[in-house]
């Protein structure tokens, strides 16, 4: 949205090296937040300054990517035995966007922090959703389709 994103949970980011010697550093097969293996016997460092990144375009582009890890995180809730609802779908939704907004300071990033937060409901949302649809096996209702009466 044109500005730097200085809190809702993204600034500062320390997540996984990203400056590493080949060879030395290789990522785990996790589906969503792959984590890092190190093959080296060093402490791992911290640098000084910041890398800017630019991890989405546009908007599209963060609707694609909360589909995309809505769907792989449903196997991350499998694998913890979690069971899912509309209503869980809603409160764990609700859970992330105070998370994020609130406690995160999103609201101090003004109408991009309340947009990081949306989103971030609607991930999370989504992920407990596709849990309970995939657990429930919906189907199509097998009655008659609703036709219009004519007049």
């Amino acid at each position: 949205m044109g500005k730097w994103i200085k809190y809702s949970g993204w600034y500062p980011n320390f997540r996984q090296p990203q400056l590493f010697r080949a060879g030395k550093m290789s990522y785990d097969l996790k589906q969503v937040h792959e984590g890092y293996i190190s093959h080296s016997d060093k402490k791992i460092g911290v640098i000084k300054n910041e890398i800017w990144q630019f991890p989405f375009k546009n908007t599209e582009e963060v609707i694609y990517k909360a589909n995309r890890y809505s769907t792989l995180g449903v196997v991350k809730l499998e694998e913890s035995g979690l069971s899912g609802s509309v209503f869980k779908a809603f409160l764990h939704g609700f859970w992330s966007f105070i998370k994020h907004y609130i406690f995160k300071l999103g609201f101090l990033d003004g109408g991009a922090g309340f947009v990081i937060a949306i989103g971030n409901f609607q991930g999370t949302f989504y992920r407990y959703i596709k849990l309970t649809e995939k657990q429930s096996n919906w189907e199509i209702p097998k009655v008659k389709p609703i036709h219009k009466v004519s007049e």
